[in-house]
């Protein structure tokens, strides 16, 4: 998947959704019109990103099972286009 760099805190994949970082333990990413919160934990050289068992949009409905896949991948090439490996950790809820 190609990664286009939209600034120094925001990226873009080939599938069109937009990765920013809205702090040290945030990120963010847009996808078709919607955003999803992503709580992450950065290490040294590695970011630890906090999925729920169901994640949610930010207006509280449910991501899409297909959408979510789009989004992992798309957060795992921005993250390593950025220079991070990434790790995925399912929080319950």
């Amino acid at each position: 998947m190609g990664v286009q760099a939209l600034g120094s805190q925001s990226a873009r994949t080939s599938t069109g959704v937009v990765v920013s970082s809205v702090d040290r333990e945030n990120l963010r990413a847009d996808y078709r019109g919607r955003t999803m919160p992503v709580p992450v934990d950065q290490g040294l050289g590695s970011i630890g990103v906090y999925l729920h068992r169901t994640p949610l949009w930010d207006d509280g409905e449910p991501v899409a099972a297909d959408d979510l896949t789009v989004i992992r991948e798309a957060v795992v090439d921005v993250l390593r286009f950025w220079g991070f490996d990434t790790e995925f950790v399912e929080l319950g809820g």
